[in-house]
């Protein structure tokens, strides 16, 4: 590759510094022509010299002689591709989804499988000794509906045996009957079945009651002694029974009994319930309130209520198509765009560079529009809005230049247009002596010693771009015209950019809530206290949230109805939950805190193999001391217990998955419901330090000998470096812990002979031993090795895909402080190693996006070093028409204002919350007096307000 760049460099030597007398013939048509024809004989030859290497291999192949003496340059294959062959999906079917839910303890501890179809089998036959006709099972399910709604009943109650056998013959139905199923499809066609029954006989309402008024009583109890034993039980019985109805119907959104079973769960808000009882949990810790269950619990309610990435997809889109947005979706996938702030700062660029340059459309901002904007009524929509959502581009520029150029407001710092005469570079280059307009000798040229041996000396000329251009150029003096014209390239530049510029609902949210913040800054306008909303689609880009009359907008947007509830729904849960937010994030980040991943998987694994167990090699020797009597009873406790352990290992594994999913959706929701809510959870997150943990997780995964293979290390390290043993033996490449014996339809249809009151568990695999370097691999028509990866740990892909995500959106736009802070944990070459190890767009593409805004603050040697990953970034991510992430960022500007940043952001969060959600903040500190009344300024139309 060296090589290569050498010829590049020589042959651009060849045609500008020391051009033969034959490039200079062609010298004297073109430039770029004689350039373009030199690659294009250069590229085939590489092309000629890789076709010849092609046939030479396969010669060898062939003949074993290989007939590479004819001198060509022999090119081996330049790029190695390994692809993990897995796809993001929110949650998996309901087979494992119901696996994961139960442990083999908990089958043991809601009174056994075997009893739970006892008691169902009784009560049948009761029931048809009363009803000698009819659907035995739905008359029963519907005779135990009144005993549950009862008002004397309540899990808390211990002496209550009529609800213990209510919930067990209601266990056994949800979970499919599975005493005469003979296959697991079979049983899972009826677990479906028989809880879209549950939902439309509406056992939901008395079960989310009791979980409820379980929750209210613990929550009130001032003492931390937990549940007993029969309380535990049926409360346990309750939360799987409403688990398994909502995993059962999480795709059918068709049905209507499915849909007033979401719109009850929002009525009574059993998601904001359960949130309350982990923080009462987080102070009063209990293990008997059974907070893994809640955790799972409100992640499948989060995409029952929410909904999952397909319905984030629809919600946005409608606000889009409502809002009439001309997002980036909408344009051609191939042209390039800009944002608002990039054109900004152009425009702006242009008047600075043409001082003289008296366009129409870019004359001074008239402020006697502005001063109407801040003298509109608060009850009203304000021009200011209408500035902002509906205004031409032309107005909005020159509006919001003006609020950035003429005020010292906080939040400034927030969206600030970074134009030329901003940079700390520019502002502090010298004086310059002679104008660039003015004629001066060219430097003497010396000669080149690149050719004989010596350095290449590349020269750069490099003049101050805020430097202004005062001289007209020779049309106007022609024509002596008053206008000055600018170049024709500057007015194309315009036009394109103007043409390629997007809007995003979120930053005209966030430009309109700075403008309310600016106007209580100043004091001016209070704009605290009960908001007014119209109703009019037009009057307020915030109407589709935080309106309360739904029905209007159904009758508005009738094809809707699902992306409005979801939203509506949004919102609910952040009013709700929003002084309880702070705890709730992190208990989330505590599961990912304390997964240490300390358990050895090699003694497992030694033992649970029947080749390797201890006890088959002492039973090899019978005269041996080491002999244990009883040894298969001995060699069947220790395999539960090496079996248990594994589940835990396993279930702090699935644990994760919801809580960093939970993560992600709240992100991604809170983002289409207003910017502020999304800035405000990121916030919660960088506070918490999930960099730090998350990262600290991500490279025990990676870097860990308890996930390596400890029998055949000294002869893998003969084989292999240390680096390919870390990216063959870690979390993701190992299989996914898997014990059959354990798992909930296994036990339920009786599968394999009973042992240890289980199931005998068959030799597993832990740690990967099939290396990557040894799969097979398909060369392609570009000489490109394509290695796919099939076996993985699908659960751990999930979570390192919502943790890849996570970061990539706490790091917010223009908020340079998280940068640094992550920069700190040199998160880099983790990243190098997954993007260049495992190619998949659920890992590579959140990497890429955060590594985009990192390299900017990498040092001149790490980009020198890590060039592959910069190219990564221009080949994979969708380029704009003003990418100067690479080497037009202001290092120093950035670094001096990064906690300035992160002040003016907390102050606009904390605005936000406390005139939209008064009551929340008032219980948590923040109160705010509306009875302060706001000075009147009179001020003149000439006179400005900053």
């Amino acid at each position: 590759m060296q090589d290569e760049q050498i010829s590049i460099d020589r042959l651009e030597d060849s045609i500008i510094d020391h051009p033969d007398a034959s490039t200079t013939r062609d010298l004297e048509d073109s430039l770029d022509e004689t350039f373009q024809k030199k690659l294009n004989a250069r590229a085939e030859q590489i092309k000629s010299n890789q076709l010849y290497d092609r046939r030479n291999k396969k010669d060898h192949e062939n003949t074993g002689v290989s007939s590479g003496s004819s001198g060509a340059v022999n090119y081996q294959f330049l790029i190695t591709r390994y692809h993990l062959q897995y796809q993001y999906r929110d949650y998996e079917g309901l087979q494992q989804e119901i696996n994961e839910w139960f442990s083999y303890h908990d089958l043991i501890f809601i009174g056994g499988l075997k009893t739970i179809q006892d008691a169902f089998e009784k009560q049948l036959e009761d029931t048809r000794l009363k009803l000698p006709l009819g659907d035995f099972d739905a008359e029963l399910i519907k005779s135990i509906i009144p005993s549950l709604s009862s008002k004397e009943f309540d899990l808390w109650k211990d002496n209550d045996s009529t609800l213990s056998e209510s919930l067990q013959v209601l266990l056994y139905y949800s979970l499919g009957q599975y005493g005469n199923k003979s296959t697991t499809q079979d049983q899972l066609e009826a677990i479906i079945d028989n809880n879209i029954n549950l939902i439309k006989f509406e056992v939901y309402k008395p079960l989310i009651s009791l979980l409820q008024s379980l929750f209210k009583h613990v929550i009130s109890q001032k003492s931390r002694y937990g549940l007993t034993s029969l309380t535990e039980m049926n409360y346990f019985r309750t939360l799987t029974l409403v688990y398994i109805m909502i995993n059962s119907v999480l795709n059918d959104s068709e049905n209507d009994c499915v849909a007033e079973f979401k719109d009850y769960l929002a009525s009574v808000d059993l998601l904001a319930s359960l949130i309350e009882f982990i923080e009462n949990w987080k102070w009063k810790p209990n293990n008997t309130y059974r907070t893994r269950y809640l955790i799972l619990l409100c992640w499948k309610l989060i995409l029952f209520e929410m909904g999952d990435t397909k319905q984030l997809k629809k919600a946005d889109e409608f606000l889009i198509n409502v809002h009439d947005i001309n997002n980036k979706n909408g344009k051609d996938s191939t042209k390039l765009i800009c944002s608002p702030l990039d054109y900004f700062a152009f425009r702006e660029d242009l008047l600075d560079k043409f001082p003289l340059y008296n366009d129409p459309e870019l004359k001074v901002f008239d402020f006697s529009e502005f001063h109407k904007a801040l003298d509109a009524d608060d009850n009203s929509t304000s021009d200011t809005a209408s500035i902002s959502s509906h205004a031409s581009i032309e107005d909005r520029y020159k509006y919001f230049m003006a609020i950035n150029s003429f005020s010292d407001s906080l939040t400034n710092l927030v969206e600030r247009p970074k134009t030329n005469k901003s940079h700390t570079v520019l502002s502090q280059l010298p004086a310059q002596t002679l104008h660039i307009a003015t004629p001066v000798p060219s430097p003497v040229l010396e000669t080149s010693d690149y050719m004989s041996g010596g350095e290449k000396i590349r020269r750069s000329y490099q003049v101050n771009q805020a430097m202004p251009f005062i001289y007209p150029n020779l049309s106007s003096m022609v024509d002596n015209s008053e206008n000055v014209e600018v170049p024709y390239a500057i007015k194309e530049a315009d036009e394109i950019l103007k043409q390629s510029i997007y809007e995003s609902y979120s930053i005209k949210r966030l430009w309109d809530e700075r403008q309310r913040f600016m106007k209580q800054e100043r004091g001016y306008i209070g704009e605290y206290g009960d908001e007014k909303v119209k109703s009019d689609e037009n009057d307020n880009i915030d109407n589709i949230n935080e309106t309360d009359d739904m029905k209007d907008l159904f009758e508005k947007y009738p094809n809707y109805k699902s992306e409005i509830k979801s939203i509506m729904r949004t919102e609910k849960f952040y009013n709700k939950n929003l002084t309880r937010l702070n705890t709730f994030i992190e208990v989330l980040v505590d599961t990912i805190k304390y997964n240490r991943l300390d358990y050895n998987l090699n003694f497992a694994e030694w033992e649970l193999n029947p080749q390797t167990s201890y006890f088959n090699n002492t039973n090899k020797n019978k005269d041996s001391f080491n002999t244990i009597p009883g040894d298969d009873t001995a060699r069947e406790k220790i395999n539960f217990v090496l079996l248990s352990q594994l589940e835990v290992v396993n279930i702090k594994e699935i644990t994760l998955k919801a809580s960093t999913s939970i993560i992600l959706l709240l992100l991604k929701w809170f983002k289409i419901s207003h910017v502020l809510k999304y800035y405000y959870l990121s916030s919660i997150l960088f506070d918490q330090q999930f960099f730090t943990i998350s990262l600290d997780y991500l490279s025990r995964s990676f870097n860990n000998s308890n996930l390596q293979n400890l029998s055949n290390r000294d002869k893998m390290n003969d084989e292999l470096n240390e680096y390919e043993i870390l990216i063959n033996q870690n979390k993701l490449m190992n299989p996914k812990i898997q014990i059959s014996s354990f798992e909930f339809f296994n036990q339920c249809l009786n599968y394999e002979n009973k042992k240890f009151n289980g199931i005998r568990q068959k030799p597993i695999t832990l740690i990967n031993k099939r290396l990557i370097s040894q799969l097979p691999e398909i060369i392609d028509s570009d000489n490109i090795n394509h290695v796919y990866i099939s076996e993985f740990n699908e659960n751990f892909a999930f979570i390192l895909s919502n943790i890849l995500k996570i970061i990539k959106k706490i790091l917010i736009k223009n908020v340079t402080q998280r940068i640094f802070t992550l920069n700190e944990l040199k998160p880099t070459e983790l990243f190098k190693m997954i993007v260049m190890n495992y190619d998949n767009e659920a890992f590579t593409k959140p990497i890429l996006k955060t590594l985009k805004k990192l390299i900017p603050y990498q040092g001149r040697k790490w980009k020198t070093v890590n060039m592959d990953l910069i190219s990564l970034i221009f080949l994979n991510l969708k380029l704009t028409l003003k990418d100067n992430w690479l080497s037009g960022k202001d290092l120093e500007s950035d670094f001096n204002n990064s906690l300035d940043q992160e002040i003016a952001l907390r102050a606009l969060l904390q605005f936000y919350n406390i005139r939209k959600y008064p009551q929340q903040m008032e219980s948590i500190g923040y109160h705010v007096d509306n009875n302060f009344d706001i000075p009147v300024l009179n001020l003149s139309e000439d006179q400005d307000y900053f």
